[in-house]
């Protein structure tokens, strides 16, 4: 059993060596994936799994490192497929520091509406919900809530934002970032 332990610790090791590695080589100090390791790290997942006598403490263990991995391996080659498109997508992250970078986001912005009472600006809400089902659409991304439901949240949120911050109104934006679908609520003041 103490073997057993050891193993896992090996391989949340490796996961954490393996995650630093491509953190390297995605930041332009090594010229190739580290593919070796995450083999190296795959054959010891798979000798896991075909052990038997795991207590369902070491299993949960197990399966807690192995989705950890199955999560981090979808975003590598995630990372790996937009850089052979030619883009970069640590290269397209805003930076929220000084007015050029507002002007970046906002150039990323797709649609931006403000709201000060739901249950007066309904066709608002309404137009903010068909922009979202489009652009959902547009990028092939799941379903966005049905219209009832999104009222119910939008309503929330305003009430929320407004009683937090102490504003008029709360402006939801709709933007494109990494080529995924941002949906932002935030206060605007008087």
């Amino acid at each position: 059993m103490a073997n057993l332990d050891e193993e896992l610790k090996n391989m949340d090791e490796g996961l954490r060596r393996l995650k630093i590695e491509y953190l390297v080589f995605f930041n332009g100090n090594r010229k190739k994936p580290p593919e070796d390791l995450r083999l190296r790290l795959e054959r010891l997942a798979k000798q896991l799994s075909e052990r038997a006598g795991m207590t369902s403490a070491q299993r949960f263990r197990y399966n807690t490192l192995l989705t950890r991995y199955y999560t981090y391996r979808s975003l590598w080659r995630r990372i790996l497929q937009e850089r052979e498109k030619g883009r970069d997508p640590q290269s397209e992250k805003v930076s929220l520091s000084v007015n050029p970078s507002e002007d970046a986001a906002r150039s990323r912005e797709r649609f931006r509406i403000s709201i000060t009472d739901p249950e007066e600006e309904e066709e608002k809400i309404k137009s903010l919900h068909k922009a979202l089902v489009r652009y959902k659409k547009e990028t092939s991304e799941e379903t966005p809530i049905p219209y009832a439901q999104f009222l119910k949240y939008i309503t929330a949120q305003t009430q929320n934002i407004r009683n937090k911050h102490g504003c008029d109104s709360v402006a939801y934006v709709i933007a494109m970032e990494e080529s995924a679908i941002r949906f932002m609520a935030t206060a605007e003041n008087p």
